[in-house]
């Protein structure tokens, strides 16, 4: 492989020398500006549980940057090598509880950054994220069957797969593995009911499969989820998720969703170490679907590890097959971005990915540096594509 570019090393070397100790100096014990995201803006501007209407508000954001540095082995030596900057993430919203019973939760994308793809980078509203009113059926309806029962509906996030239950705020690799993506879809507009007893929680949702960036009116096409979590006796967890698309094959399908997919993931903790193992299985579908087709299966191990009380180590490797030529993708970021390597559009039938990094929390999830680098091997229809990614990403939230 090529030499990766001298400008992802150089931002490399500039955080490590410059930027973290400058943090640690201010967040390490407690600095204001650590403060700042995690008690004054994170708490609520308004509180009064004996209020009629509204009886809590609070604003809570996020803003994600990285950098990526790729090195392509490319289909039949059509090889090249890219550096990229992307804002991942700039997200604003609001959580307002209401009459007692309701919560009101929004928030909106506010940067579509096209640059990694040879576009542009808007600031602005672009979509909504999240937009879901909840309530807790049993305390409004008067309990029996209902109680306890958690009802929310609007426009969703539907968590397939583990990495997926994880918040972007949280995770420890720079992005989600390209099984986990395979799985998780896109916003969804829905309904659903969750409710947890003992050592088990599970929900179940119906959703529509129109693609709009806000909410959707439509209800021709329907996906429809369930998903358990387990605690288990040893203090390990077990969560299933299941989604069925009833739309698949028709022109109701707008979010190109497979026809359907389970995910199974068991967490652990051994000897200091975090430890994921996850599985997944669906149908791509076969109707009018040719090599993209057919089953799909992945298989996720991660562990990660504290170093330190602000350094933690990951590692990752993750794999995923599929019965057609063209049955599973890589990530789109950033081995099928702008640049000029063929990569049979990071479309094949295997894909094996090894990821290992380090994050410095200089105040927790709410602000953290994370760099990795990435090894993965596509098989695609026309050759072997390889790819080395150097990754840096800083994130932070309130």
């Amino acid at each position: 492989m090529k030499k990766p570019k001298q400008l992802t090393t150089s931002i490399l070397a500039a955080l490590t020398t410059s930027a973290l100790p400058a943090l640690a100096a201010d967040g390490s014990n407690g600095g204001d500006w650590c403060r700042l995201l995690t008690e004054d803006l994170g708490s609520p501007i308004y509180s009064n549980d004996d209020a009629m209407l509204i009886q809590a508000v609070k604003f809570f954001g996020r803003a994600q940057v990285q950098f990526a540095s790729t090195d392509i082995d490319g289909v039949n030596g059509v090889d090249d090598s890219e550096t990229f900057d992307e804002v991942r993430r700039f997200r604003l919203g609001t959580q307002i509880q209401i009459l007692k019973h309701f919560k009101l939760k929004a928030n909106a994308n506010f940067v579509s950054d096209g640059k990694p793809k040879g576009g542009s980078r808007d600031f602005g509203y672009q979509s909504l994220d999240v937009a879901v009113v909840s309530f807790d059926a049993g305390a409004l309806l008067g309990g029996g069957a209902l109680d306890g029962v958690n009802v929310s509906v609007g426009r969703h996030k539907v968590t397939m797969s583990n990495e997926v239950h994880t918040s972007s705020k949280k995770i420890k690799t720079v992005e989600r593995s390209a099984v986990a993506n395979k799985v998780y879809p896109a916003r969804l507009s829905g309904i659903t009911l969750e409710k947890s007893k003992d050592n088990f929680s599970g929900t179940l949702g119906v959703f529509s499969t129109e693609d709009t960036p806000e909410l959707s009116g439509e209800t021709d096409g329907l996906a429809l989820y369930a998903n358990g979590s387990w605690e288990l006796q040893s203090g390990d967890s077990l969560i299933a998720d299941f989604l069925y698309n009833d739309a698949h094959g028709t022109p109701d399908n707008e979010v190109g969703l497979y026809e359907w997919a389970m995910a199974l993931a068991y967490l652990t903790e051994k000897n200091g170490w975090d430890i994921l193992l996850q599985g997944t299985l669906g149908d791509n579908g076969d109707d009018g679907a040719g090599e993209r087709g057919g089953n799909f299966w992945g298989f996720v191990a991660m562990a990660s590890r504290d170093l330190t009380d602000k350094i933690e180590a990951v590692v990752r490797y993750s794999y995923q097959g599929a019965d057609e030529a063209e049955g599973i993708a890589t990530n789109s970021r950033y081995l099928r971005r702008n640049h000029d390597a063929d990569v049979g559009g990071g479309r094949g039938d295997q894909h094996h990915s090894i990821y290992a990094g380090l994050n410095y929390y200089a105040c927790g999830h709410n602000a953290k540096i994370m760099t990795g680098v990435e090894l993965e091997t596509l098989d695609t229809a026309g050759g072997d594509v390889d790819a080395l990614t150097l990754w840096l990403a800083l994130r932070t939230y309130f």
